[in-house]
């Protein structure tokens, strides 16, 4: 089993180039009125309320209001009257907070209505109220419940409109937080190009914790869409004179229509008063029950910090293990290899992340790009994710699987994998690599990267004659993978043979041939002989007088190869030697043979000897 463990420390904060709270209670307040020594909070905070507003259209409504400090500058979700202290004079005990976050319903397509956050808002039986929860130290949650208390079901649309600023940067630019896949997932606004600025995020996308993500949204000119049509989703450009709380409108020109879905403010960078909405649409609800739409707001941006490689007690902590299960085909890269990652996770702001794993990367064509394991990591949970690796089967050195955690908004921070090495990138070697067949068994060494020998062949299934193949695999615990491919050969035996005969002999009349045994070998052989003074080929066994080779042919078979004109001997049969001078045995072609069968040049000793078919006697 291949498993690796490690201990990451992952801390998702709102990253502003400032120093991060110290650990200690909440800093997010539910607050009536602002506390005096506000000025003297901890350098990053936030506070919230529901308090009532009034400023451009909606009137004396009740939303929600944020209020916030990064560093010695201060945040708000509204602007603030002019004849109210500045936003950096916050230690005035009696200010009078804006709210800047105006809901609106829309029943069954009917008339849409502002919704009180205060006390919650009836829209015959479908009641719509607003809480306020804190996560983590510096955002906090809007959460609306639309409740059904009719009978039959209903459809609904909802969605929020807000004028906001950042410090006292009425005009602050706003820009779109987007995925990778250009996919919006909420908005930032940040009060200067100063890296050390405040900066406020409005979260209203998908893969964001405890957010409910919109249908649709829209940012600008303050003063568009504030109308309760609008908000529920009727969106246009148009901007529109404001009512003034002592009376009276503020006009604006049409021509503020164009910085209408404009970031970073607007064309030439200019800047204008803005605003930003967005609205659930089309959502059921059956009788007798409640949907939550929550969005979230945060000072600074979301993101990661560096791990801290000495985390201080009670860090959040993310740790994972990941683990290749061993199975029976997991040496066959065709197939799927099972493997999984598990542990525990702990987002500060209880956000939920992603595993997105890769393998083979080298080979794109082949896997794709990351695959993201759809289960999501839940923060203040464990986790046991299961997933299937398909690997590269052609040849590569290293097997590679990588692991990631995503946030889910793009942020990532990449993990400890595995790999393994192909058993192909050795140099695999057999010897011997060819053997005759004698009827026993054949073994063959298999050298993989002159290292690690197999030794084949010990149970038999070498023993005949072929051309084999023998699958070499990674040993999983070496860290190895894939099968790598040796040939090898069990050749045809040569078979022995032996040949019994006797020679001379004198002629009486009889056959005199050779007994041809096969040793080794599974076919019957064919015996011929040539008779060398005549010329010809006998297929029986010799009778007359004369000199004869045994030439021998045995046919190849299934084990052997065959024997083709071997030649033994040769037989001499020779006749009685009273008759010397007149006995004609044949013609010999010249040569001179003794009495026993001998070829000779000539006669050199006294004798018997035969020579043109005559018996000469020689003194």
């Amino acid at each position: 089993m291949k498993k690796i463990t490690v201990l990451l420390c992952v801390l998702m904060a709102c990253v502003c180039a400032v120093a991060a709270p110290s650990k200690g209670p909440s800093r997010s307040n539910v607050y009536n009125s602002l506390p005096s020594g506000y000025q003297q909070l901890p350098p990053t905070s936030i506070y919230y309320n529901i308090s009532q507003r009034f400023a451009a259209g909606p009137g004396n409504q009740y939303g929600v209001s944020i209020l916030g400090k990064i560093g010695n500058q201060y945040y708000s979700s509204t602007f603030e009257h002019e004849d109210e202290p500045s936003i950096l004079n916050w230690w005035n005990p009696t200010p009078k907070p804006g709210a800047g976050f105006i809901a609106a319903l829309q029943v069954n397509n009917g008339t849409p209505t502002y919704v009180n956050a205060l006390n919650g808002t009836n829209v015959g039986d479908v009641r719509m109220t607003t809480r306020l929860e804190p996560q983590g130290d510096v955002a906090a949650r809007v959460i609306y419940t639309v409740t059904n208390n009719g009978s039959t079901p209903v459809t609904i649309n909802a969605g929020v409109w807000a004028d906001i600023m950042i410090g006292t940067n009425d005009e602050a630019p706003l820009e779109m937080l987007t995925t990778s896949t250009n996919a919006t997932y909420g908005i930032k606004m940040k009060a200067s190009t100063n890296p050390n600025s405040p900066l406020l995020c409005v979260l209203f996308g998908e893969h964001v914790t405890g957010v409910t993500p919109v249908d649709d949204y829209w940012f600008g000119f303050y003063s568009s869409n504030w109308h309760a049509n609008e908000i529920v989703g009727e969106y246009s450009s148009t901007v529109y004179n404001a009512p003034r709380e002592e009376g009276g409108t503020v006009n604006y020109p049409a021509s503020n229509s164009q910085y209408y879905m404009q970031e970073n403010g607007g064309p030439d960078n200019v800047g204008y008063d803005s605003g930003l909405g967005f609205c659930w649409k089309e959502r059921p609800i059956e009788p007798g029950e409640s949907i939550e739409l929550a969005y979230l707001i945060s000072v600074g941006e979301i993101d990661f910090e560096e791990p801290d490689p000495e985390p201080e007690p009670g860090q959040d902590l993310f740790t994972y293990d990941v683990e290749a299960y061993n199975f029976d085909g997991w040496n066959d890269l065709t197939v799927a290899h099972p493997a999984h990652v598990w542990g525990y996770y702990e987002h500060p702001y209880g956000q939920e992340g992603f595993i997105e794993y890769r393998v083979d990367a080298n080979n794109r064509e082949w896997t794709g790009e990351w695959t993201r394991i759809e289960t999501p990591l839940v923060s203040g949970q464990t986790f046991e994710l299961p997933f299937d690796m398909f690997f590269n089967p052609d040849v590569a050195d290293i097997h590679k699987l990588e692991l990631r955690f995503n946030d889910g908004l793009d942020n990532i921070r990449e993990m400890d994998g595995l790999q393994w090495e192909d058993v192909r990138s050795f140099g695999l070697t057999v010897s011997p690599e060819v053997q005759a067949y004698d009827g026993t068994p054949k073994l063959f060494t298999v050298t993989v990267g002159g290292v690690i020998d197999y030794i084949v062949g010990e149970d038999g299934e070498y023993t005949y004659p072929g051309t084999y193949s023998q699958s070499i695999w990674g040993d999983y615990d070496m860290e190895t993978i894939g099968i790598a491919t040796v040939e090898f050969m069990v050749d045809k035996g040569q078979p022995q043979i032996t040949v019994e005969y006797d020679t001379p002999v004198k002629y009486d009349g009889n056959a005199h041939g050779a007994t041809v045994t096969v040793v080794a070998g599974d076919a019957e052989p064919v015996v011929t002989y040539q008779d060398i003074i005549n010329e010809i080929v006998l297929t029986e066994d010799p009778v007359n007088v004369g000199e004869y080779l045994i030439i021998v042919n045995l046919p190849e078979t299934d084990l052997y190869y065959g024997i083709t004109d071997a030649s033994f001997g040769p037989i001499v049969i020779y006749a009685d030697p009273t008759s010397i001078n007149e006995v004609v045995v044949g013609n010999d072609n010249g040569a001179w043979y003794t009495i026993d069968g001998r070829r000779v040049a000539a006669p050199t000793e006294r004798g018997i000897y035969i020579h043109n078919g005559k018996k000469y006697f020689v003194k």
